[in-house]
């Protein structure tokens, strides 16, 4: 079911492109949801993004370049942007002639919303029954569920994982990069890419559902059935990992450095490196399980001989006996390493340095192929292609005639 793309914003065509000929209709807001459809459009997937007439929550968010979010410009690159108030009768029979026309509806509303303003999956299978319908929620659609509001931070708040994170001692601490939303973000894409090869091979999905729980749980997987079986908690870490030591950040004398030793063969090059060598035998350190459960005395024997040397004679010295390390790095400085250069994870979007998808297909990166559209930039372009009259797409931007212009300059 492909459309053509609208004149003067038509993207280069990548080798890579798989879900070619596949239509999503996108109603998922903020992060978790666009994200997932951003990875389905840059396989190929056309997909057209509905926002409401105030626009996607994301849009305002910071850092901006150039009065845009840099977050909307990423989670919604490779999209045709439709502007639809569901409120209105209008809107409704615009979004399911949406329906009508595409392989897959991704929506992200509360639980119930979608039913109540005519978007729901039955209301949407009545005009196609074979399109793939797709819930996004926080803790799901049941009774307790439905009630519980979800964000990120709430919802790695709910599931422990703040609590696992930080310092004996110091108040609960949230993973920075939105772990949870990027998360299910890839949950959905897979499951999308899932349904798509079960319908190739005669065994349809009709609908799908991801909770952001769901995907908090599993990146605590092993951990959750610990506390399910033993009642107890994780035990906070900081920078390390309670199943090996030394495996954790280590301050030299200049600044930080992570050192990874989660076998015997590496701890004992450690130990002999930083001229320690009578810690191998202490029965303190014996095994990994030994130095996990004393990592406390561990760390301070480790960081009083870190502490001779700077930060880079140590990173040389474990390196050339084999032992993973690497100094600690602010992101200025990743985004800015050999490292990161040589993988070109950075390619030149609208004039913003967008980072590709992690994906490298006959030796060549995959990047980012289209902008994201500005609100409504494509509505009539795309109603008109699914069969919508003049009359009707023009009352339709006439209720909202800040975009219309807009609208009408991309159609051209």
């Amino acid at each position: 079911m492909a459309i053509p793309s609208a004149s003067g914003s038509a993207p280069g065509r990548a080798r890579f492109a798989p879900l070619e000929g596949v239509r999503i209709v996108d109603f998922s807001t903020n992060m978790a949801g666009p994200y997932a459809t951003m990875i389905l459009a840059q396989l190929g997937a056309d997909v057209v993004k509905v926002e409401s007439p105030a626009g996607d929550d994301a849009r305002a968010w910071a850092p901006e370049v150039d009065g845009a979010s840099v977050v909307h410009r990423h989670m919604n690159a490779g999209k045709r942007g439709v502007v639809l108030d569901l409120g209105t009768v209008a809107g409704r029979e615009g979004a399911l002639a949406l329906a009508a026309s595409s392989d897959v509806l991704l929506q992200s509303m509360r639980p119930g919303v979608a039913e109540r303003i005519g978007v729901g999956e039955e209301a949407v299978r009545a005009v196609n029954p074979d399109i793939l319908y797709y819930a996004l929620n926080a803790f799901g659609a049941g009774p307790i569920g439905r009630a519980l509001p979800g964000y990120d931070p709430l919802v790695q708040a709910f599931s422990g994982i703040m609590m696992m994170n930080g310092h004996d001692g110091a108040p609960p601490v949230r993973c920075a990069p939105s772990v949870i939303d990027l998360g299910t973000g890839q949950w959905i894409a897979m499951g999308v890419l899932a349904a798509m090869l079960a319908k190739h091979r005669g065994q349809p999905v009709r609908s799908m559902e991801t909770a952001l729980v769901d995907t908090a749980l599993s990146l605590v997987a092993y951990q959750a059935t610990a506390a399910r079986i033993t009642g107890q908690r994780p035990r906070r870490a900081g920078s390390g990992n309670p199943i090996a030591a030394p495996y954790e950040v280590y301050r030299a004398r200049d600044g930080d450095l992570m050192i990874a030793a989660p076998n015997q063969r590496l701890w004992e090059r450690v130990a002999g490196i930083l001229e320690i060598p009578g810690l191998i035998a202490d029965p303190r350190f014996l095994t990994v399980a030994d130095r996990s459960r004393n990592n406390g005395e561990l760390t301070a024997e480790i960081s009083a001989a870190l502490a001779s040397e700077n930060v880079d004679v140590w990173v040389e010295r474990l390196r050339a006996a084999g032992v993973p390390v690497t100094p600690v790095a602010g992101l200025e400085q990743a985004v800015r390493s050999d490292a990161i250069a040589e993988r070109q994870t950075f390619g030149e979007l609208d004039g913003v340095p967008h980072v590709r998808l992690p994906w490298i297909a006959d030796g060549e990166p995959i990047h980012l192929l289209r902008r994201a559209p500005h609100p409504g930039e494509h509505t009539a372009e795309v109603l008109r292609q699914i069969g919508v009259d003049s009359a009707t797409i023009d009352a339709l931007l006439r209720q909202h005639p800040a975009k219309l212009e807009a609208a009408r300059g991309a159609a051209r």
